[in-house]
């Protein structure tokens, strides 16, 4: 993949819609199973923006088909195109935490779960983001919100201890819809 092509998004738009097709399995999912696992270190690591894509190829571990790896493949080229791209942490006497937070409801067509997400920033540099599939199916979009909010907030309590040993002034929370 030294060679590959760069692509401008990690996943097809259509990707989602054709998740349950089961054609053309592959005979193995050792190699499927190793490149998402090093995939899984780049999103936690240093790479938020291929968070979604990979935490939805995730679901197909167990049974990869030919589709799903060209979906990694597609991750690679991505990241390819994009090796250029660095996660900073600005110079500032001033601390600011701010926190986004957004959830989609029902999502996922096979179970009707939805996929919370959360990005938290320190004095404009990112220092801890997620995108996670809800453990429970919700009722309404609000509710989907709700359940996102509350695994920020967790985060935020987590994260504040930190913030103020670094000597903060000012720490907030934004929620962006």
């Amino acid at each position: 993949m030294e060679d590959a092509k760069s692509v401008k998004s990690p996943m097809e738009t259509n990707y989602l819609k054709e998740m349950k097709c089961q054609d053309n399995p592959l005979p193995t999912n050792t190699q499927y199973r190793k490149a998402i696992g090093k995939l899984l270190y780049l999103t936690t690591a240093t790479r938020p923006d291929i968070a979604a894509t990979v935490g939805i190829l995730c679901r197909k571990v167990s049974m990869p088909n030919k589709r799903d790896w060209n979906a990694v493949k597609r991750i690679i080229h991505f990241l390819k195109g994009t090796s250029h791209y660095k996660l900073k942490l600005p110079v500032s006497d001033e601390s600011t935490l701010t926190g986004y937070v957004d959830a989609n409801w029902a999502g996922d067509t096979s179970d009707r779960k939805s996929t919370s997400g959360y990005l938290f920033f320190l004095s404009g540099g990112a220092i801890s983001w997620t995108s996670k599939k809800q453990l429970s199916g919700t009722l309404s979009s609000t509710e989907a919100e709700y359940v996102a909010a509350t695994h920020a907030s967790q985060e935020v309590i987590w994260l504040r201890p930190a913030i103020n040993r670094l000597g903060s002034t000012t720490v907030g929370t934004n929620r962006n819809l």
